[in-house]
């Protein structure tokens, strides 16, 4: 009657072990931007090509790419769009999904006296920039040439340096080096989150998640729950679907299983 228990102690075991391990790895020749959409599917932008890959690492669409030490932004996350800003030039280029280039427009001035990062809206034709000269976040809308929200940033300090913004669930954050900031849909800043420089973050579903070493520490946007769940190794970013977690080192991306419910 004890190998009954003892088959489910093992079966218990091997499952654990299946999700330690990653369902494939993806190695690039230098790895520059990767990103998910909401689909679940993978992008990534390496030394000679943009990919999108399905959630369990095959390739579906590729294109030869031969700018990607330009690219300050690769933003995947918009179902029917791909995101690539230059701050060098000022410019931005949205791809569609199977990567075919669809538009491409220069910063206006209009909108920013120094734009450093973009992030896209949940509307395709808007954007948020942060303006560097008087540290000010915009929202615009490229097609009509319209500012809609002009908001002054009062919450950092002097000597937080801005590496990068996006837009989550109309919330808007941006990393800085000193925190992350949370704002809300009409610029208005909410709360200040502590992570530090080198600590990537994430969404899933409600959660921000933070990456901490090997483990992920993932708190709700909306209440004071928060919990602590494996990251399965030690990566210096990590992005999360209901059902996958992709692990990013240097030159590669591992994918495994992923269920923390």
């Amino acid at each position: 009657m004890r190998i009954l228990p003892l088959l489910f102690f093992l079966f218990c075991f091997n499952e654990l072990l299946a999700q330690n391990k990653p369902i494939v790895s993806l190695q690039f020749n230098k790895l520059y931007h990767v990103g998910i959409n909401p689909a679940g599917e993978l992008f990534a932008l390496s030394k000679e090509k943009i990919n999108r890959f399905d959630k369990d690492g095959k390739v579906t669409h590729e294109i030869k790419f031969t700018k990607a030490n330009e690219v300050t932004q690769f933003d995947a996350w918009h179902l029917t769009q791909l995101v690539l800003y230059y701050r060098a030039t000022q410019t931005v280029e949205i791809y569609n999904p199977i990567l075919d280039l669809r538009n491409s427009f220069v910063i206006d001035s209009v909108f920013a006296i120094e734009p450093e990062w973009i992030a896209a809206s949940f509307d395709q034709q808007h954007f948020w920039i942060f303006d560097k000269a008087d540290k000010s976040i915009k929202k615009v809308n490229y097609k009509t040439q319209e500012v809609i929200i002009d908001e002054a940033v009062l919450a950092f300090d002097n000597q937080e340096l801005v590496i990068g913004m996006r837009e989550y669930q109309r919330f808007l954050f941006i990393r800085t080096t000193g925190a992350l900031h949370v704002f809300s849909a009409m610029g208005r800043h909410i709360k200040e989150i502590n992570i530090m420089p080198e600590q990537s973050f994430d969404f899933f579903g409600e959660e921000l998640v933070i990456l901490k070493g090997d483990k992920l520490n993932m708190s709700s946007l909306f209440t004071e729950d928060n919990r602590e769940v494996s990251a399965f190794s030690v990566f210096t970013k990590v992005f999360l679907t209901d059902e996958r977690l992709f692990g990013i080192k240097k030159d590669s991306v591992e994918i495994f299983l992923f269920n923390p419910q």
